[in-house]
């Protein structure tokens, strides 16, 4: 049976919860052709962030979908499930013999994407899906916040949303190139654009 919508936002003005759902979410919820019974898992996406200039410019750049959960609400398994694909076919880190990448490496590789802002092709790493859970309604009213599993402060959320840390390690990201150029692709001193 699909699940009765309790998403509710809090609005400050009335001191009063109100439903959180859009006109075509409750046609989804009420349409009996559609319900879960039948096989079908509908789920929204929350937020991508979408870091377009690194310090390569914009020629390489970063993304991953953040699934939000307010009130430490976990997710559903039917959620859990369609997310992990997506998030399953959706990465592009690489795993080398050197460098162990459980559950971080994708299907895919690092994607070369057209992109419309720039006009050309530029490289796309994706960090998959994360799922940032809430003890409250977000991070100013929450006494606790996880990334994942683990958890983090407002200034660790701030860290991993501008790519400053890695959102799989929490470490500081690295996005070195980490092979030797060929001779033929050293940059020149007057570099003559082609």
């Amino acid at each position: 049976m699909t699940r009765q919508f309790n998403q509710q936002i809090h609005c400050p003005n009335c001191n009063t919860w109100i439903t959180h759902e859009t006109s075509f979410g409750r046609w989804i919820r009420n349409n009996a052709e559609l319900d879960s019974q039948k096989g079908y898992c509908v789920t929204d996406q929350d937020y991508w962030i979408h870091q377009f200039k690194t310090f390569r410019g914009k020629d390489f750049q970063l993304i991953m979908m953040v699934e939000i959960k307010t009130m430490g609400a976990p997710l559903s398994m039917a959620q859990k499930d369609t997310l992990h694909m997506i998030n399953q076919i959706t990465r592009n880190r690489k795993q080398t013999p050197t460098k162990d990448l459980q559950y971080q490496a994708g299907v895919c590789p690092v994607s070369k994407v057209y992109s419309l802002a720039s006009g050309k092709k530029v490289y796309l790493r994706v960090y998959g899906v994360h799922v940032l859970t809430f003890s409250g309604l977000g991070p100013d009213d929450s006494e606790w916040m996880k990334w994942d599993l683990s958890e983090i402060d407002k200034a660790e959320l701030t860290q991993i949303l501008r790519f400053d840390l890695d959102p799989d390690t929490l470490n500081a990201i690295d996005l070195r190139y980490h092979h030797k150029r060929k001779i033929d692709e050293q940059p020149t001193l007057f570099s003559i654009p082609e």
